[in-house]
């Protein structure tokens, strides 16, 4: 079915267009916040022709589908806009833990930057090539005017990730954007370079940087989203429409200036400081072991959790030595078992299925197809991605392998392991490519080995 038929076939499966509190969708994934959890009919959802997996994260219904999530989520939205939200039904939404809930904003907060991230990180990748095959010298203007658009993205992070951050806390989006210029400011930043002590009103601000930031912009959102409702409830109504936002922006830069941007900053740190730990102290094995499980971390969706102390290790090192490289062996290694699977299925429609998801993962690096239409779907293939993932993980911690841009690992994403300091030495990019290798064979000669329980042809073919 086309993407508008998909749309209005999940829609009553989800409960209706009233039953949604918010949409969205990542690589793969249609993203649902039902208000009634008891209204998502799962079973049905995963039968649907088009859907090939379900996930269930905390209060979010997961529906994978593939390369056209971007035109179904279009369509879902188009359906339920303009529906009056009624008021939440007794039956809550699915209880989460703590921990649960924080992961799961933080994971809300940095999906819809995906594309943002992605063209800047592919942009990077590009003209470091423009740069190795002497088409443009790093001196030219063209070249620092082109690094420049693309470095933008991670530069000023901390505004993308203050948008994402208010649609995630229900709060006004352009004062968040607000917040996160403020941090970015021309004149803060030539403060805090002067070397001087800052402070405002008396209260001492830390002299931090906060380009390529992402918690200290989360957490001053989810902060500011109380300031306004606050506001909202108590100020005077006529001074309402003008003071409120005043006022809003009053107390929450002195505040993240003051308090929460260092104390974000000094988690950031932290979680950075764990990256190089798990790598510089536990050795080669930390890669390898952390890969060998990694397959069932991303069928919960917290591996994107994960990449966000990659993507701050990058940001603040400029290298990272940990989640890049793990990526990297469960793309490859989730791509060879497809691959696998589709030259030993007697079945011509999981065989067609397969070869699309496994040339998808292997270049691009999306592996949701093969994780739920193939990999987890058959089981065994699963455990030959932890044996592929162990070996090639071993082989790269023991290489040391660093990736220097974030980015998906795939085919095309290659130039993210040269060190853009170093472009004319390769030996990260080899390494990167052995480890491939290593994992990619492995995977392909275990699946073969373990083989599957093959889904019969009749099975595809009934009407």
């Amino acid at each position: 079915m086309n993407e508008k038929e998909l749309a209005k076939t999940l829609l009553p499966l989800v409960g209706g267009a009233q039953n949604i509190e918010k949409s969205w969708h990542c690589a793969t994934r249609l993203r649902v916040v039902p208000r009634n959890f008891d209204l998502v009919q799962q079973e049905k959802i995963k039968e649907v022709a088009g859907v090939i997996g379900l996930v269930i994260q905390g209060e979010q219904v997961q529906i994978v589908i593939g390369n056209q999530v971007d035109g179904v989520t279009k369509e879902f939205q188009n359906l339920i806009e303009g529906i009056d939200a009624p008021s939440k039904e007794s039956a809550p939404a699915k209880k989460q833990n703590v921990i649960s809930r924080i992961l799961s904003a933080i994971v809300g907060c940095i999906t819809p930057l995906i594309p943002v991230l992605v063209a800047g990180g592919m942009g990077k990748c590009v003209i470091l090539l423009t740069k190795m095959l002497h088409l443009l010298s790093d001196k030219s203007v063209t070249y620092q005017i082109l690094l420049m658009i693309f470095d933008s993205a991670f530069y000023f992070l901390p505004v993308f990730v203050a948008l994402a951050a208010a649609k995630q806390f229900k709060t006004n989006s352009y004062l968040a954007a607000m917040v996160g210029c403020a941090l970015l400011n021309p004149t803060f930043i030539k403060l805090v370079a002067s070397g001087k002590p800052l402070d405002i009103l008396g209260l001492p601000v830390a002299s931090v940087s906060y380009g390529s930031t992402i918690i200290p912009a989360i957490m001053a959102i989810w902060i500011m989203s109380y300031i306004e409702r606050f506001l909202e409830k108590y100020l005077w109504k006529p001074i309402k429409p003008f003071m409120a936002p005043l006022l809003t922006i009053i107390v929450i830069v002195p505040l993240t200036l003051t308090v929460i941007g260092p104390a974000m900053t000094a988690v950031s740190v932290a979680l950075s400081k764990v990256v190089f730990f798990l790598s510089g102290k536990l050795g080669p094995l930390s890669l390898a072991l952390l890969a060998l499980v990694y397959p069932w971390i991303v069928t919960t969706g917290m591996h994107s959790a994960l990449a966000i102390a990659g993507l701050d290790a990058i940001n603040k090192k400029g290298v990272d030595p940990l989640t890049r490289a793990l990526t990297l062996m469960h793309n490859i290694t989730q791509a060879s078992a497809t691959l696998a699977v589709a030259f030993k299925t007697k079945n011509s429609q999981l065989r067609g299925t397969a070869i699309s998801a496994g040339l998808t993962a292997l270049f691009a690096g999306i592996t949701e197809p093969c994780l739920y239409g193939v990999t987890l779907r058959l089981r065994k293939p699963m455990y030959a991605c932890m044996a592929g993932g162990f070996a090639g993980g071993l082989f790269a911690g023991f290489r040391g392998l660093n990736a220097y841009v974030f980015m998906t690992p795939g085919l095309i994403t290659l130039p993210m392991w040269i060190d853009p300091k170093t472009p004319g030495n390769l030996n990260n990019l080899w390494t990167a490519i052995f480890a491939m290798l290593i994992a990619a064979t492995v995977t392909f000669v275990i699946t073969l080995a373990l083989g599957f329980d093959d889904i019969k042809e009749k099975n595809n073919q009934e009407t």
